[in-house]
C-alpha cells in the first residue's frame, strides 16, 4: 500500500485502532529486566575501569622496578662518566665488578663504577662529561659511582667546577670517611688524613655534610673535620704551597687561536695569582696577540714563560701575581 498524502496516513491510523496496552504485571516485569540489565552493564564497566587502572599502576610499578634494577648496567654500558685529561707516572684502574687492578690505558673512557688509584709517583687529571675537572694526587684512590657521585677512599683530590658559578648540571658529591662534600661553584682540595678529612677551599664555597652537622667552608679557608664531626678552621691562601701539586697535573690550556690575555687569565686562576699589566700598551698587546701551538706537559708557570718568550711581552712571576711588561723595541 502506498501512502501519498497526510490524509491517507491519518485514515490508516484510524483504521488500525488504539494500541493494546500491556498489563501492569507485564510492564513491571519488563521494567525489572531492563533495570537489571542496566545495573549489569554499569558494574561491568566499573570492573573494566578498575582493572585498567590497576593494570596501568602495576605496569608503572613493574617498569620502575625494571629501570631501577637495570640502571647500573645501563649506565655502565652506555653513559661515559669521564675522560683522561692528563696522566703523570703510574696510575691503575679497574672496571665495575672487576677484582684485579691494571695499568690505566691511554685514552680510556671511564664509566660508572670504575675506580682509579695512583702510585706514590702517579697523578691523573679527569674531565667529567659535565665539564667538572678532578685531579688525583699521589697515593690516592677514588671510585666514580656516577656522573654526580664519587668516593674518596684515600689520598687527595682537587675539584674544579669551572669559573662560571654554581651550575646544577655540574653538581658533584664527594663521599669521604668524615662526611660528604658538595661544591658551590668552586675549586677545592679534599684529603683523607687518618679518620679525618682536610678541605682547602681555593675559590667559591664547599658544603660538607659531616656526622654532627652541615659545615660550609669559604674561599681562603682550610677545614679539618674528624670522625666525630668536630671542625677546626684555619686560613689558606689561594697561592699557598700546598696547592703546588695541582699544577703538576694541570690539563693543558688550548692556546691555539686564543689571545695572550685569555691565556694569562687561565694561568692566574690555576696558580692562585692575579694578572698585573705594567702599562696600557702591555694590556693592549696581550689582548691583540693571537697564540698558536701547545703547552702540553708544562705547569702553568712554565707555560707562561714559554708562551710569552715568543711575544713582545715579558712576564715576571712572584708569589701573588703575574706581572706583564711590554718590551722596548
Amino acid at each position: 500500500m502506498k501512502i501519498d498524502t497526510d490524509t491517507d496516513l491519518a485514515s490508516l491510523l484510524r483504521a488500525a485502532g488504539v494500541r493494546v496496552q500491556p498489563s501492569e504485571k507485564v510492564a513491571s516485569g519488563v521494567r525489572a529486566a531492563v533495570e537489571a540489565e542496566w545495573r549489569s552493564i554499569c558494574e561491568a564497566r566499573q570492573r573494566r575501569q578498575r582493572y585498567t587502572l590497576w593494570s596501568a599502576a602495576a605496569g608503572i610499578a613493574v617498569t620502575a622496578v625494571a629501570v631501577w634494577l637495570a640502571q647500573p648496567l645501563y649506565l655502565h654500558a652506555h653513559d661515559p662518566v669521564a675522560s683522561l685529561a692528563r696522566v703523570e707516572g703510574r696510575v691503575e684502574y679497574r672496571t665495575d665488578g672487576a677484582e684485579k687492578w691494571g695499568p690505566l690505558p691511554a685514552g680510556v673512557t671511564l664509566r660508572p663504577g670504575d675506580q682509579l688509584r695512583t702510585s706514590d709517583s702517579g697523578r691523573v687529571a679527569l674531565k667529567l662529561t659535565n665539564g667538572v675537572e678532578i685531579r688525583l694526587d699521589t697515593s690516592t684512590r677514588v671510585a666514580l659511582n656516577d656522573l654526580h657521585h664519587a668516593q674518596l677512599r684515600r689520598g687527595g683530590v682537587y675539584v674544579d667546577s669551572g669559573d662560571g658559578g654554581s651550575d646544577p648540571a655540574r653538581d658533584l658529591e664527594l663521599d669521604t670517611p668524615a662526611g660528604t662534600l658538595r661544591h658551590l661553584g668552586t675549586q677545592y682540595e679534599a684529603r683523607v688524613v687518618g679518620d679525618s678529612i682536610r678541605v682547602g677551599v681555593r675559590e667559591g664555597r664547599v658544603e660538607i655534610a659531616a656526622r654532627s652537622a652541615d659545615v660550609v667552608g669559604a674561599a681562603g679557608e682550610q677545614l679539618v673535620i674528624d670522625e666525630d664531626g668536630r671542625v677546626a678552621r684555619a686560613s689558606l691562601a689561594a697561592n699557598a704551597t700546598s696547592w703546588a701539586w695541582v699544577g703538576d697535573v694541570t690539563p693543558p690550556f688550548a692556546i691555539e687561536g686564543r689571545s695572550v690575555d685569555d691565556f694569562l687569565k687561565w694561568a692566574a686562576r690555576e696558580t692562585g695569582r692575579s694578572v698585573n699589566y705594567a702599562s696600557a700598551d702591555a694590556a693592549r698587546s696581550a689582548r691583540g696577540i693571537v697564540l698558536k701551538g701547545s703547552v702540553a706537559g708544562l705547569t702553568p708557570e712554565e707555560a707562561v714563560t714559554a708562551v710569552l718568550s715568543t711575544t713582545s711581552l715579558q712576564p715576571s712571576i712572584d708569589r701573588d701575581r703575574i706581572r706583564i711588561d711590554a718590551t722596548v723595541p
